[in-house]
């Protein structure tokens, strides 16, 4: 395993996705914002992704109508987030949940 050769901070740690230690929104998941989010069933929609960019911008459809919901998260999720995939999402918390995944989105 290699370790990067500078300090590892907030700055460097995006560069590498799954070691983010921001808990802005679009970075890592803190355990409050997670459950802050379960506890407030009501703020969950179900979604179907419409598009996932390589710069970390999603496109959801709610399965209930309203507006497109668009979000970003700082990693290219694409492998993840398939045109057609059923999510749910907590804009309030900014979450995305993908199957057993969950994501920290940022409104966009």
């Amino acid at each position: 395993m290699s370790y990067p050769s500078r300090p590892l901070h907030a700055a460097t740690a995006c560069e590498r996705g799954e070691m983010c230690v921001d808990d802005r929104p679009g970075h890592a998941v803190t355990l409050m914002r997670l459950r802050l989010a379960h506890l407030d069933p009501d703020g969950w929609r179900d979604a179907v992704v419409v598009a996932a960019g390589h710069d970390g911008s999603v496109e959801l459809r709610p399965w209930a109508g309203g507006a497109t919901v668009h979000v970003w998260h700082h990693v290219d999720r694409s492998d993840l987030l398939t045109p057609g995939s059923p999510v749910s999402v907590h804009e309030r918390y900014g979450l995305l949940a993908v199957g057993g995944d969950r994501l920290n989105v940022a409104p966009r």
